[in-house]
């Protein structure tokens, strides 16, 4: 009768076991999964990207098995050793133009524009200040965002020429972190101290401006505004500043509260289709340092991890239809 009722628990432990795997929507991750192993881009499942900047570098993760699908650095789209020190301590990359191109800021002073397949740099320029974030407009000119410069910049993308040494448009945004497309609105979004910032972009590929139309505050107690990122299916932006974490509704124009583990010195929030968990990141290292080994949930669960990775931002390798429309090309 003992005999029985043993392996009667065995089974019902396993079944439950089971069933618990089968709820997951990826694969726990392992603390054991240190070393660097590869998978080919199309047959990652849940990418992300990294920007990793011990090894001055981007990383494209597979997140259930956290393997590489794809990395780059600066002497891959072979610059010269004075142009690939712009994109040290790379600091955001998004993906763009249909997930063909990934989009880099860094805070050596780059703004780069990457062809996935064959890593070659469509455009990259040099606006110092700390680039902070990069967007791609509708006539395919390119807004940078400097924190350290104070400093919207426009530039021309030319299809012939990659490199762009002066930009076309200038404007003071104090502590310029962040910049994101509005297609439905035909707006750029930043934000600038405790406020986020709507902006008009006239549409002028030759002679580009930038206008404010208006300005949102954020509750008493906010310093500094950081990061900014679509929500995915929703109209909806995620903002963080220094202290807080919310949920910018586009269409009432508010700040919704968020609940996530930890509302302070959020680099990143990144959402991706039904499947995708929202990845944040936030600094672990200590010291005054910025950056983290691993990336979380909402909750603070672990969905990656890796010894000695520096890692700032971090992307889901998804469309952005807040942003862009169906078809997107260069």
């Amino acid at each position: 009768m003992k005999k029985y009722l043993w392996i009667l628990a065995a089974v019902c432990f396993l079944q439950g076991c089971s069933k618990d795997e089968e709820e997951e929507p990826y694969v726990p991750w392992r603390p054991g999964d240190d070393k660097e192993e590869t998978i080919d881009l199309d047959k990652a499942t849940k990418v992300m990207i990294l920007t990793e900047q011990a090894k001055n570098r981007i990383v494209m993760i597979d997140q259930p098995t956290g393997k590489i699908a794809w990395e780059w650095t600066a002497a891959d789209s072979g610059l010269s050793t004075g142009e690939q020190a712009w994109f040290n301590t790379p600091d955001e990359a998004k993906p763009v133009y249909n997930r063909t191109c990934v989009l880099v800021t860094a805070s050596g002073g780059g703004v780069g524009l990457i062809r996935i397949a064959d890593k070659k740099m469509l455009f990259y320029a040099k606006p110092g200040g700390n680039p902070h974030s990069a967007e791609v407009l509708p006539d395919k000119n390119i807004v940078v965002a400097s924190s350290t410069g104070n400093l919207l910049s426009v530039y021309v993308y030319d299809a012939v020429s990659s490199y762009v040494s002066k930009p076309a448009f200038t404007m003071p945004v104090y502590s310029a972190h962040n910049v994101v497309w509005d297609r439905k609105r035909d707006c750029l979004w930043t934000g600038t101290g405790a406020q986020l910032l709507k902006l008009s972009y006239n549409g002028n590929r030759a002679a580009p401006e930038l206008s404010q139309v208006k300005s949102y505050d954020m509750a008493a107690g906010n310093t500094m505004a950081h990061d900014l990122a679509p929500v995915y299916g929703e109209d909806a932006m995620y903002v963080s500043s220094v202290e807080h974490v919310y949920k910018f509704d586009c269409a009432t124009e508010k700040f919704l509260g968020v609940e996530i583990f930890q509302q302070k010195d959020i680099k990143s929030i990144s959402t991706g289709p039904e499947g995708y968990p929202t990845i944040v990141m936030r600094p672990t290292s200590g010291s005054g340092n910025w950056w983290s080994a691993e990336v979380c949930d909402l909750k603070g669960n672990r969905l990656f991890n890796r010894a000695g990775y520096q890692i700032y931002k971090t992307r889901w390798y998804v469309e952005n239809p807040f942003g862009y429309p169906e078809v997107h090309t260069l």
